[in-house]
């Protein structure tokens, strides 16, 4: 087993912040056993705050009860290897899929053979952390010191990458794969609704679809002006302005062809209805990607039906190796620029302090990041 010159033998003991209660981390001492055959521990640089990490924070996550961890788009360094990973070396640069959202795919059975690990047949499960009686969901934390995974689910970051862009991957593949699927390009109209880290993500991912005109809906007023930095073709603030009739009046009538909702808002999905296609038969499509809070939505299906539109909703779904390696190219070309909206970075000493920035949108806070 190979393992960094100088470091400490495993079991590897540091600490890790994780919420118990509503909008406070709590400090525990944890360890993480040895890796297995095929499987790697990583050594975290930089972690992205995803709008779930918030929703975990405020207690309010769907899917991760409290107590839970924060952090799992991560971009590390290779600590340690399995006696039979073979795409990966000590000191690699990295980026991590899924830091301990989830069973770390095998990378050997049929499905994950073809490219497909979210349904691989022989998950491995992330190690475990109880507290007080209750396992701790999303453990380990990308916002701890070190994580662990099969080397299936670590990807090479290219050298003219840093660290704190390949940390946005983990989204910026989700959008990719959304928009993929939306059928968007030249000759599509598009609103996106939230200017927040996804919502500038699929800004600057469908403008290199062609699609035209890209209009973004966003109510905070320093994050609108990011999206009109990053190239949006109109800007509106539903907080001043009726945002549908603005849309309509965009398209002459006609309304949008694909509406990106990146909110989690039920008043904001119901605008994006409203935006779609307006004729008999235009198949607009409304795609849901914010995280609802409070899930009871009600909408105008007889609406939908005589549009011929259409809904999806996808949080979550496992983007496969093209999309991530899409994403990866992306940043290595330029075409997208997470610099641009990264505005804080802290120590995970800090993680508190980056958390309530973003939970108050205070100090122009977009995009955030616990880096070491």
């Amino acid at each position: 087993m190979q393992h960094a010159e100088g470091e400490e033998l495993m079991p590897l003991r540091f600490k890790s912040p994780v919420v118990v209660e509503p909008l406070r981390f709590t400090w525990f001492d944890v360890e993480l056993p040895d890796p297995g055959p095929y499987e790697a521990i990583f050594r975290n640089r930089a972690c992205l705050v995803c709008g779930s990490d918030l929703h975990v924070y405020k207690g309010l996550h769907p899917f991760a009860p409290l107590p839970a961890c924060c952090g799992h788009e991560v971009a590390a360094d290779v600590w340690k290897v399995g006696e039979k990973v073979s795409t990966l070396r000590v000191g690699d640069r990295v980026y991590f899929s899924g830091a301990g959202a989830r069973a770390t795919p095998c990378g050997q059975c049929f499905y994950c053979g073809r490219g497909d690990p979210g349904k691989c047949l022989n998950p491995h499960p992330a190690p475990s952390l109880k507290i007080g009686g209750k396992f701790v969901a999303r453990f380990p934390s990308g916002f701890g010191e070190y994580t662990m995974g099969h080397e299936a689910v670590a990807y090479k970051i290219p050298d003219n990458v840093s660290y704190s862009d390949a940390a946005v991957i983990t989204d910026l593949a989700y959008v990719t794969g959304v928009i993929k699927r939306s059928g968007a390009g030249i000759g599509k109209s598009v609103v996106v609704i939230g200017a927040g880290p996804i919502g500038l993500r699929t800004l600057e991912v469908v403008k290199l679809t062609g699609a035209s005109p890209i209009i973004v809906c966003e109510t905070v007023k320093y994050r609108l002006a990011k999206a009109r930095e990053l190239g949006a073709d109109e800007a509106v603030n539903p907080a001043e302005e009726d945002a549908v009739e603005r849309v309509l009046q965009a398209t002459d009538g006609a309304g949008i062809d694909i509406v990106y909702d990146t909110t989690g808002n039920t008043a904001a999905t119901n605008q994006g209805m409203s935006m779609l296609k307006k004729r008999i038969g235009g198949a607009g499509t409304l795609c849901l990607m914010g995280l609802f809070e409070q899930p009871n939505l009600t909408l105008d299906v007889s609406a939908l039906m005589y549009k011929a539109g259409r809904i999806f909703a996808e949080w979550g779904l496992s983007e496969g190796p093209k999309s991530i390696e899409d994403s990866l190219s992306m940043l290595s070309r330029g075409k997208v620029r997470p610099s641009e909206w990264i505005t804080h970075r802290f120590p995970e000493d800090r993680a508190d302090e980056a958390m309530n920035l973003l939970v108050a949108k205070r100090d122009n806070a977009i995009g955030v990041e616990i880096v070491r």
